[in-house]
Order: C-alpha cells, then structure tokens, then sequence
C-alpha cells in the first residue's frame, strides 16, 4: 500500500503532538519517506500502525473520524475522482474500478437489488485483525458521502454498516442499531434511490468531526504548496509537474493561480530555504554541509553563497557572531 493513504492519519497525530521521528519509528522507515507517495508499506504493516494511532489518541473513533474528513476533501489522491464523478452511483463505480488490481489491499463492488444497495469492501486473505481499523475509516468516508449527498433526506436508521467492530463508529454517524459486527471488511447497505443523488461538493459539512487539520478549500493555494515543500525541501527535482499532481492541479492551473496570488513555487521554495537556514545556522550546531544537504543544495558553496544573499553573511560570520 502506498503510504499516501496513510498521510490524513500522520496529519491528524502531528496536530496532536505527535512528532515525525515517532512516527516514521513506527512505521520503520526514514522520516523523510513519510510524505513520499512513492513509498509502500505491506498491508498488514499499514494496519498495525492505524491501531497504534487510535491507541495513541485514546480514541476508538479516530480512524472512522479520519474516514469522515477524507469524505470532505482531506485526501488529496481521491479529490480529482470526488469532484469528476456526477452522482454517487458514478462515483461508487470508478471507485471500483480504481480497486480492481490484483494487489489492492481491498477490492469494493456494488451490488442493487431493488430498493437496497449494497457496498462491499472485500479484503484479502491474509489480512490481519487490525484492519478493522481500515474498516472503519471506509464506514466513517462512505457513510459520511451518502450523508453528505441525501442531506435532508438522510436517515441513518435506513443504513446498515456490517463491520468486524461496531464499537469504532461513532453514534453521531451512525447509531448503535446500524452498526452490525461481522467478518473483516464492509458490507453498506442503503438506500438504492440515494444512487441518484449528485455526489456532494468538496467541501466540509457543519457538524464534521474538527481534526484540526486545515481544510484545502480554506488554506491559500501557495500554503497549500508550502505544506509539500516543507515536507520535501531536500528533492532539488521537485518541480512544477509533480507538485501540481500532488495536490490535484494541473500544471498550467496551478501557474496560473500562484500567478494571480503574486507569487511562484521558486519564490515559495526560496522562502523555506532562507527561514530553515537562517534557524539552523543561528540556533543548532548543525554542520554546514548537512543544512545545505537537508535544504536541496548540490554542496555548500551554493548554499553559502545564497545566504549571503540572504542576510549580507556567510553561515560561519552568523555563527562566529553568536
């Protein structure tokens, strides 16, 4: 599994405390890996990290509460399929497809029968217990997009979640009575006639769950950019393309944006640059090397030089001053 899926769950530990190091401890991997979509984790191993994130908030309902927030845009890989499909039944159908491969961690299918749909989430033999916690960030985002989409039509008393344990769900999202506990996996039943409601707009709902995470439709795109940049200043490659998939824009839009805001990704990165390094060299004994390193710079001369730039001193000046 990519650890992209698990970027909403580090989001929401860091806003509570958690710092980077713990986490890629946990995870056993560098922690600068942490926000690299290209790296994957065993399934299993995914799994065991959602428990050890629940345990660590105190909360039973966290991972079903992360699910929630996804459903409101906070996953940026699943944004483009939220804002193309046209209804939910389109959507639960690219859904679908887009967990057709062979080495998914689950497979979902939809199934009518008359007036009930029904949304299964099948995982793979092999899967272990922990995956319920998975199990549960998928009840706590689909069940939150039919909500979402039936609006005032919505009664949860007419939706059935079928999962390994219903003690993962809040109330507020559904009610003890439509929490059943059952093998691993998910089985939804609703409504069929909420196929045909227009899928819900990208946008959170009053009454969603508050993570304290910063919704992409409220932050500025350019401190949308410095978030990835911030994770990921050391990749000197790191350029307009992959950033603008990153966050769900094209290339030629995400130009054209941070143009009319004034502003651009060099002078974003440029500013990341002069604020670490000027807080490195002045209160870390950091070496020299290892700052221009960690800041994306192909040796510290160029580093030096740019500081010079920067403050009219070399990083030894500034520290030979202290």
């Amino acid at each position: 599994m990519s650890i992209a899926f698990l970027h909403p769950v580090i989001d929401a530990l860091l806003t509570r405390g958690r710092v980077k190091q713990e986490l890629a401890l946990q995870l056993a991997i560098p922690v600068e890996a942490l926000y690299d979509p290209s790296v994957t984790l065993p399934a299993n191993e995914v799994y065991s990290f959602l428990k050890w994130s629940a345990d660590c908030t105190g909360s039973p309902f966290f991972t079903a509460r992360v699910g929630q927030y996804m459903a409101a845009g906070g996953w940026a890989p699943l944004v483009p399929l939220m804002t193309s499909a046209q209804s939910i039944a389109d959507f639960f159908q690219k859904f679908g497809l887009l967990s057709s491969d062979r080495n998914a961690a689950a497979t979902y299918r939809l199934v009518v029968e008359g007036p009930i749909a029904l949304w299964q989430l099948i995982r793979p033999v092999g899967a272990n217990k922990d995956a319920v916690y998975a199990d549960a960030i998928a009840v706590g985002f689909f069940a939150q997009i039919l909500k979402s989409a039936a609006q005032d039509i919505w009664d949860p008393l007419q939706v059935v979640a079928v999962m390994p344990d219903a003690s993962l769900i809040p109330q507020d999202l559904l009610p003890p009575t439509s929490v059943l506990s059952g093998e691993m996996g998910l089985n939804l039943r609703f409504p069929s006639s909420y196929l045909g409601l227009n899928m819900p707009a990208v946008l959170p709902p009053e009454g969603l769950p508050d993570l304290g995470l910063p919704n992409r439709h409220d932050l500025m795109l350019a401190e949308r950019i410095r978030q990835v940049l911030e994770h990921r200043i050391s990749e000197p490659g790191l350029g307009v393309a992959r950033i603008a998939s990153m966050i769900g824009l094209s290339k030629w839009k995400l130009q054209s944006l941070l143009s009319l805001q004034g502003t651009s990704i060099s002078e974003i990165r440029e500013d990341i640059r002069r604020s670490q390094a000027i807080e490195r060299v002045t209160f870390t004994a950091d070496k020299i090397d290892a700052i221009a390193s960690d800041l994306g710079y192909a040796n510290s001369a160029n580093f030096t030089r740019a500081f010079r730039t920067w403050t009219g001193k070399s990083p030894r000046e500034i520290r030979s001053e202290l």
